[in-house]
Parts: C-alpha cells; sequence; structure tokens
C-alpha cells in the first residue's frame, strides 16, 4: 500500500487559492508545509495571508519562500517575494527603509536575466513608491512604460492594466488631465469587462481612479467611484481596501460640507487599519485633525496631526491652523517644506501648497511672490478644469488683489470663487471666500452688501457646525485701505483736519468725512489718531 502523496495538500491549496477561498487556502498551505517544506507552499501560504490582512504571517511566509528560491537558485521567483516582502513591510508596519533594500535585491536578482513579468512588475512598484513618497511623475511615467512593454511581451495582461492606471495617474499629476483620466477610465472599463485574471487587483486601480479624482477636486465623479470600490472590497473581503475607500470618502464629505458623516466614516477607516495596515491609521488622524480645524477647534487640529508632522497633509494642515492664529512665519516654512519636496512637474500635488501659499505671502505685503503662485494655481486650474479648483485660483487671486489694494478687481475674483464654490457643492471654502468678499464690499463702501455676505457665510458655518471657527476671535492683520483711504490716512497722521485734507485733496469735506467713518469702522478704531497709529504700525500706510 503506496504512502500519502505529500504533494497533495499544496494542489487542495493551489485550487482554493485560486477560487479566492482564503481561509481554506491558508490553513491548506499549513497543512502542505507540515507534510513537506517548499517555496511554492510559502509563497501560496503569503498570499492567502495577505488577502486576510495577516501581516506577521505574510512577511514569515515571504522570507522563508525567497529563501527557499535561493537555495533552489531560481532568481527570478526570489525577485518576487522579494520585492513583495518589501510592499508588505511598508503596508503593515510602515518600513521604507526595509521596503526600499527589498526592492533593491530584486533589481540585482533581474539585472542580467532576459525579460520575464517580474520586470514590469517591478517597474510598477517602483512607481507605486515614488507616488506614496517624493510623488515625480516624471520617474513614474517612464516606470509605467517599462511596465507595458514588459506585460505586453509576456502577455501579463493583469500588470498592464495596473500599468494603465498608474500612468494615468501620474499623467494627471502633470496636469495633463484630459490624458491621464483617459487611462484611467481605459483600466477601470477592463477591470468592469472582467479582464483580470486575479480580481484582487480591482482594488488599486479603483484606488487610483478615486485618488485622481481627488486631486483633481472632481467630488462628484470620486463619490460613484468610491461606491464602487467599497462594493468590491467587501466582496473581496480585503479589510484595508476598505480602510482606504473609507478614508478617501471621508475627504470628499468633509468638502461637500457633511462633517458629521465624515467624522464616523473616518473613525471606520481607523477601525479597519488597526486590523490590517497600522500605518495608515496616521492618515485618519491628519483627515479628522483638517476637520477639526476647519471646524475652528484649533487646539485639538493641532494636537491631532502634530505627532505625524512628517507626512505632507499634516505639514499643510499644521500650516493652515498657523495662519488661523495668525503665526505666518511658522505657516511659511511648513508650506515651503511642503513645496520644496513636490517636483514642478507634480502640478495637482502642489495646489493645496500654492493657495496657502498665496494667503501667506498676500498678508506678508510679498505681492511679487504671492503673484507668482496665483500664477502657477491658475495654470494648475485651467488644465483640471473642475469648479472647486478653479474656485480656489480665483480665490487666490482676489486675496491678492485685495492685498494690492486693487477692490475692484478683488471683488469680481472673489465674485467668481464665490459662484463656482457654490456651484460644486463645497460649502467652507464658499463660506471662507464670502467673508473675504465682504471685506472687499467694507473697502468700496457698499456696507449694505457686506453684511449681507458676512451673514451669509455665518449661516453656512452654523449649518457646517464650525461653532469654534464662529466664536473664535480674528487673528489677521488689519485688512488694507484703498489707494484713496491710505491717502487720507497719511493727511489724518499729519494733524490736518477733514477741511485742510479737503483742500488738499481737491474734494468735498463731506467726502472726507465718509471715507474717515469707513475707515474708522474698517479698523475698528475708537478716534482718528488710533486709526492713524494702527495703520501705521501695521504697515497700512
Amino acid at each position: 500500500m503506496s504512502g500519502a502523496d505529500p504533494d497533495e495538500p499544496l494542489r487542495r491549496a493551489e485550487e482554493a487559492l485560486q477560487q479566492s477561498n482564503w481561509a481554506r487556502a491558508r490553513a491548506t498551505f499549513k497543512e502542505a508545509l507540515k507534510a513537506r517544506e517548499s517555496a511554492q507552499a510559502y509563497e501560496g501560504l503569503s498570499w492567502a495571508a495577505l488577502a486576510m490582512d495577516a501581516g506577521d504571517e505574510v512577511l514569515w511566509a515571504r522570507q522563508n519562500a525567497y529563501r527557499l528560491y535561493r537555495n533552489q537558485n531560481d532568481p527570478v521567483s526570489a525577485a518576487r517575494m522579494a520585492m513583495w516582502a518589501g510592499k508588505d513591510h511598508e503596508d503593515f508596519r510602515g518600513e521604507l527603509a526595509v521596503a526600499r533594500g527589498w526592492r533593491q535585491r530584486a533589481h540585482r536578482l533581474l539585472r542580467d536575466h532576459p525579460m520575464v513579468p517580474e520586470h514590469g512588475w517591478l517597474a510598477l512598484f517602483d512607481c507605486w513608491a515614488s507616488l506614496s513618497h517624493d510623488e515625480d511623475p516624471d520617474h513614474v511615467g517612464r516606470c509605467t512604460r517599462t511596465a507595458l512593454t514588459v506585460s505586453e511581451a509576456c502577455d501579463d495582461p493583469d500588470l498592464g492594466i495596473l500599468a494603465l492606471a498608474m500612468e494615468g495617474l501620474a499623467l494627471m499629476s502633470d496636469g495633463r488631465i484630459d490624458d491621464g483620466m483617459q487611462r484611467l477610465d481605459e483600466a477601470a472599463a477592463a477591470v468592469l469587462g472582467g479582464e483580470l485574471r486575479q480580481p484582487i487587483w480591482e482594488l488599486p486601480v479603483l484606488c487610483w481612479l478615486i485618488f485622481a479624482c481627488e486631486r483633481a477636486r472632481d467630488f462628484h465623479r470620486a463619490a460613484e467611484w468610491c461606491e464602487m470600490m467599497r462594493d468590491a472590497a467587501e466582496r473581496l473581503e480585503h479589510t484595508a481596501s476598505q480602510g482606504i475607500c473609507r478614508a478617501h470618502y471621508a475627504t470628499l464629505l468633509t468638502c461637500r460640507g457633511h462633517w458629521q458623516e465624515a467624522e464616523s466614516t473616518l473613525s471606520e477607516a481607523a477601525a479597519c487599519f488597526q486590523v490590517s495596515w497600522p500605518p495608515q491609521t496616521a492618515e485618519t488622524t491628519i483627515r479628522l485633525g483638517d476637520l477639526r480645524r476647519r471646524q475652528g477647534y484649533l487646539d485639538e487640529a493641532e494636537a491631532l496631526m502634530l505627532p505625524h508632522e512628517w507626512h505632507p497633509l499634516a505639514m499643510l494642515g499644521l500650516a493652515e491652523v498657523a495662519v488661523d492664529r495668525g503665526h505666518l512665519e511658522d505657516a511659511a516654512e511648513r508650506v515651503a517644506t511642503v513645496l520644496r519636496h513636490i517636483p514642478a512637474s507634480n502640478r495637482l500635488g502642489r495646489a493645496a501648497a500654492l493657495e496657502l501659499q498665496v494667503r501667506i505671502d498676500a498678508a506678508n505685503r510679498d505681492h511679487a511672490r504671492a503673484a507668482r503662485a496665483t500664477d502657477e494655481l491658475k495654470a494648475i486650474a485651467s488644465a483640471a478644469g473642475t469648479g472647486p479648483l478653479q474656485g480656489a485660483a480665483c480665490f487666490a487671486a482676489g486675496v491678492l488683489s485685495r492685498a494690492s489694494g486693487d477692490m475692484q478687481h478683488a471683488l469680481v475674483c472673489l465674485e467668481d470663487a464665490v459662484a463656482a464654490y457654490e456651484r460644486t457643492g463645497t460649502p467652507f471654502e464658499a463660506a471662507r471666500a464670502r467673508l473675504e468678499l465682504a471685506e472687499v464690499l467694507t473697502a468700496l463702501e457698499r456696507p449694505k452688501r457686506a453684511r449681507a455676505e458676512t451673514a451669509s457665510a455665518r449661516r453656512t458655518l452654523e449649518r457646517l457646525g464650525a461653532r469654534g471657527r464662529l466664536e473664535q476671535p480674528s487673528t489677521s492683520k488689519p485688512p488694507p485701505l484703498t489707494p484713496r483711504q491710505a491717502e487720507i490716512l497719511r493727511l489724518v497722521g499729519q494733524g490736518m483736519s477733514d477741511a485742510e485734507i479737503a483742500s488738499a485733496l481737491g474734494i468735498s469735506t463731506h467726502t472726507v468725512h465718509r471715507h474717515v467713518a469707513n475707515i474708522l469702522l474698517r479698523l475698528n478704531a475708537p478716534t482718528r489718531a488710533a486709526a492713524a497709529t494702527q495703520a501705521a504700525t501695521a504697515g497700512l500706510i
């Protein structure tokens, strides 16, 4: 009577893996390893454990598979395990240096080998790392072209679809929105058409599509794809992807003004990451901090983001907090750091930092630098063509014009910003633009409409739940004066009476009276002398 076939458990485990029966595959691969240790069984176990978010077991299985493939002189399979071990160290433990080491090992193993699919997958993993960290679209573009070439030569459709999607994301980051979205749409169509050999790969394709929409601020489109990704993540029982989807969706909810739902969705995302990819919980904490900032709870926002201040999102969020507090030097340093680490080719990635740069430079009266940032932001918004980015560019232009004293141009820009934000359903930004517009209207001596814009903004903030923002005192510098107001206040500071000012400027005494009254209201000053002193101290005259 012959003994049991030691390879029989391995065959059953591989069959379960093909059927996406992760629990049965995982148990059966362990059974196979008890019968006989093999690289194939360890690799199979690593895939089943990965699908079930069992991080420690994934890494243990990958490393054992790598060891045995090296012992068998199989450099291609060893490289496959090395590149995946790197990705897993990053996802499950946030160990970036270890991840780079594993990818470098894979490069060395494949360096002199004829073309195999692993060459393309390694290029794809290099793209993935670049998008996650240095965000260089040029580098990503080169890597995706390599991956596409390998996918065609080696007949690997999964690699080709992923590379196409990642190339689309890189093109969008570079500001080539139409070209990028065409590739992402094509990749999504291939996913929906059932072209993938491994269904799990539909999750990153959908994730990149959502991320691209979020970057371009196409919130309506992103929301639709979030629903599809959530369904796929639940169907495939992939907890980490459920967390990613919820985190992105929470950002959309925040931007669209559904703050209570956004907070609960962030809690769900954090719970998913705690049992799957713990390093990702940092991003959910940062996003919650941004929500608190919008609500006006600046101390809580800072406390949430400070432990993760190395993260670009946290750095920008902390800069926003600093601007709200009037700490412009701190804000400027943080924004400069963010922009220094985002290459000029990553145009969409720079947009949020440029918005903040304009506000800081305008407040510091560095109009030339604010103008450069505004021009760059306008170019990005024009390429993207989405309402929220166009609103951001108009808002920046309005802030700069107001700071420069060109109130008529500021009026037009801010009216356009309000319209763009209202049209695209971004109420917090619309309220902020209305408050800026109210300041301009006050400078133009249109107090009735200024009060109406302020009241509308406050109603929006109350509806959103921005109670802390409504209660906090203003920490901004006094608003700039119109050229005529500044001229009159300089003469006031010289001790001239209204009649003397009227004679010097060739205008009526009544007109001078009206200007002085508006100046006192604008600067919230009790007397003419106090207004002149305050304006001189703030550099307004």
